[in-house]
């Protein structure tokens, strides 16, 4: 009987031992795909490089020239740009969000709402161009070269866009239909140069203020 125990505990150790084989010897679950490209990655991979002025990152999710875009900041890191070219440093700083992506049946263009929250840069220059006025008195060339007044107004308008910019909260609000079509199979942003609403959520309203043309000028 001793033996008959012992033949059948020998038996299920056995059984379990194969067990135990057989499960440690269970592939490995394969890794999760990639989900496929979607318009909305698209559009969101082309705005944070545009956010990261990184242009030439953004022109690979973009079936326009992203040059026109570029061309708003050049000139930001000069010493001596002009007020509204620094503003863009903070316009490029938009916050956003997308929604309604919607793709057409055959698949190859689709549309995405892209909901823009920045500063309202035209209000801020509105400021920075009031206060420069009331400091007028001080803006004196008497003695002084060209190159020594720009400078100077360089600085007192920078000063005042700064003093004012630390006050700033981001209160303008931009929604645009954004169109797409798939090129060799990857999705890419049709051309928005003519976007007037996209270029605005993109500088905090500069350039519907620019084309407005300048109270007072």
């Amino acid at each position: 009987m001793k033996t008959t125990k012992r033949m059948i505990a020998l038996c299920l150790i056995l059984v379990l031992a194969f067990s135990l084989a057989a499960c440690g010897s269970k592939p490995a679950p394969a890794e999760p795909a990639e989900p496929e490209p979607t318009p909305s990655m698209a559009l969101d991979n082309m705005l944070k490089a545009i956010g990261d002025l990184d242009f030439e990152e953004a022109q690979k999710y973009y079936a326009g020239d992203m040059g026109s875009v570029e061309a708003l900041n050049e000139g930001a890191d000069s010493p001596t740009a002009d007020v509204v070219t620094r503003m863009l440093r903070e316009a490029f700083s938009f916050e956003y969000t997308l929604s309604n992506e919607v793709i057409s049946q055959d698949g190859q263009t689709a549309t995405v709402d892209v909901n823009f929250v920045t500063y309202n840069m035209g209000e801020i220059l509105e400021q920075v161009l009031e206060a420069l006025i009331a400091r007028a008195s001080v803006l004196q060339q008497g003695g002084m070269t060209a190159d020594e007044f720009q400078t100077q107004m360089n600085d007192i308008v920078v000063g005042i866009y700064e003093d004012i910019i630390k006050k700033a909260e981001k209160t303008l609000k931009i929604s645009v239909p954004v169109k797409l079509t798939k090129v060799d199979g990857e999705w890419k942003v049709d051309d928005l140069k003519d976007s007037l609403d996209f270029m605005d959520g993109i500088t905090g309203g500069l350039i519907s203020y620019s084309e407005s043309g300048v109270p007072g000028m």
